[in-house]
């Protein structure tokens, strides 16, 4: 199996996690984005949106992240737990994975545009707003139960991790607003797969922190 990943984004992240989670190994092969790497001829072929991350298994392409997760779990989960086959609790895990891709990961993508595009010193507050926003969703969803689909752990914690721990960068979750939301993360933070996060969640405040006021 061979990853094509750029360490700093959130979506590679969540793929490294669920692949620590399920204790593969994996060929990485890092692009680097800066360079425009991903742009080559040879990648084009792999993934024509030109982004990370993408999967080769085998010859078997797969791209974007929650695809590459949920494949990864259906073929080589040693049980379902991450991503069950039982129709109504799948649908649980699809709708949240849908709700990272359509209004918590953007939340984040379209706060740091600013800075990393525009010469924005400090995150727009109406950007902030958006991400005030997700955080109430995630808040209300974590309300009766310990993780974001149930009480199990499952591949959509994973992906939304990712997500809020890159924000929490240069936006805290607030305790007193959101305590449901700070024990979900730091209970993320406590778990053995966490650690693939790491490297590329200093990559990017490498990236972003030089850049904003302090």
């Amino acid at each position: 199996i061979k990853l094509y990943y750029f360490e700093a984004a959130p979506p590679v992240r969540s793929v490294l996690m669920t692949i620590k989670a399920l204790g593969l190994s994996v060929d990485l092969i890092r692009l680097n984005l800066s360079e425009k790497e991903q742009l080559a001829e040879s990648y084009l072929k792999v993934n024509p949106t030109h982004t990370v991350p993408s999967l080769d298994d085998n010859g078997f392409i797969v791209w974007d992240s929650h695809a590459i997760i949920q494949y990864l779990v259906d073929k080589y989960g040693r049980n379902d737990d991450l991503y069950p086959k039982n129709f109504e609790q799948r649908t649980k895990v699809n709708q949240m994975l849908f709700f990272d891709t359509s209004i918590l990961f953007p939340s984040l993508a379209r706060s740091v545009r600013p800075v990393f595009y525009k010469g924005a010193s400090a995150i727009p507050e109406e950007k902030v707003a958006i991400i005030e926003e997700a955080f109430t969703f995630l808040e209300t969803f974590l309300n009766s139960q310990e993780y974001l689909t149930g009480n199990t752990l499952s591949v959509a914690d994973i992906c939304a991790v990712s997500t809020v721990s890159t924000v929490e960068l240069f936006h805290q979750v607030n305790v007193s607003k959101y305590p449901k939301l700070k024990a979900w993360l730091d209970k993320m933070k406590s778990l053995d797969f966490y650690e693939a996060n790491l490297e590329g969640l200093k990559k990017f405040s490498d990236m972003i922190m030089p850049l904003l006021k302090s």
